[in-house]
């Protein structure tokens, strides 16, 4: 990072001291929630790095690069802990023996170094808006870009245009949220253990104020419910083929959107979504 991007060594280690805290936070958010908060992490990360560089006086283009790379460094962190500890944990329902499936993860990762680089080529020439700030339209609303892209802004901004009443309210908020963890631990005990299960977990709460769109919760009824009836019906030949569909089901949603954007690239996509017309200058046609 230092030779490639001029990130400063101190700023490394930041980055990988909180990629290394904030794994516990996505690893335990995912375990609740079927949900990885990379963007909340990568957020909090941003603003501690934005305070701890504040006085660097770097032009504003360097420092908001800097931000951006320290702040994906910590995203980076937390999501390859949660998919390792999600990925072991698909493989112990399957039954798979964890010394094949770390061999396999290896060999994946191999060809992943190839693909993803790849992949983000192959998007971005069938969606240019997906690197267009100026673009008018696009087939992806891609909040977490938007949301990276403010942060950086308003930290590395002389004024810091954050209002104080946010930093108050997410002081009061943070406070609130340990309390009620400390609560369930120890308040329901004895008799009052029963109460426990209805106690609201403050994870999927904090994850609902960085979740506004309802696409998560939307797929997660529709698979859940012909799951819960599967397994109601047929409990023993669900546990055998029940999570091997839904992999197979989410693998086939990424690959079709692979041969939507080779449609996209060869022209053969259909009319353009929203509206636009393929091949207009930033989809803005």
């Amino acid at each position: 990072m230092g030779v490639q991007y001029q990130l400063p060594i101190g700023m490394s280690l930041l980055s990988v001291f909180l990629a290394f805290f904030f794994s516990f936070l996505a690893i335990q958010c995912s375990g609740v929630t079927d949900i990885t908060p990379l963007t909340a992490a990568s957020k909090a990360s941003q603003i501690v790095l934005g305070g701890a560089t504040k006085g660097s006086h770097w032009p504003v283009d360097h420092a908001q690069r800097l931000n951006l790379l320290g702040g994906a460094i910590a995203s980076i962190g937390a999501n390859q802990s949660s998919d390792l500890v999600g990925d072991f944990r698909v493989g112990f329902l399957l039954r798979t023996p964890p010394n094949q499936q770390w061999l396999a993860q290896g060999l994946g990762t191999i060809v992943a170094i190839f693909m993803a680089p790849a992949m983000f080529v192959l998007f971005s020439t069938a969606y240019p808006c997906i690197i267009d700030v100026n673009a008018k339209t696009c087939p992806f609303a891609a909040p977490s870009v938007s949301a990276w892209r403010a942060v950086a802004v308003a930290v590395t901004d002389p004024t810091f245009p954050i209002p104080t009443s946010s930093g108050i309210f997410s002081i009061v908020f943070a406070v609130f949220g340990a309390s009620m963890v400390l609560l369930r631990h120890y308040a329901y005990s004895g008799s009052r253990a029963k109460y426990r299960a209805y106690h609201p977990n403050m994870m999927c709460v904090a994850l609902a104020f960085v979740l506004p769109q309802t696409v998560y919760g939307t797929a997660m009824v529709m698979g859940a419910v012909p799951a819960f009836v599967w397994a109601r019906r047929n409990p023993k030949h669900f546990d055998v083929f029940g999570y091997a569909v839904a992999a197979g089901l989410i693998a086939g949603e990424g690959i079709g959107g692979v041969v939507n954007a080779i449609f996209q690239v060869a022209g053969i996509a259909g009319p353009a979504p929203y509206g636009t017309q393929v091949g207009c200058p930033a989809l803005s046609c």
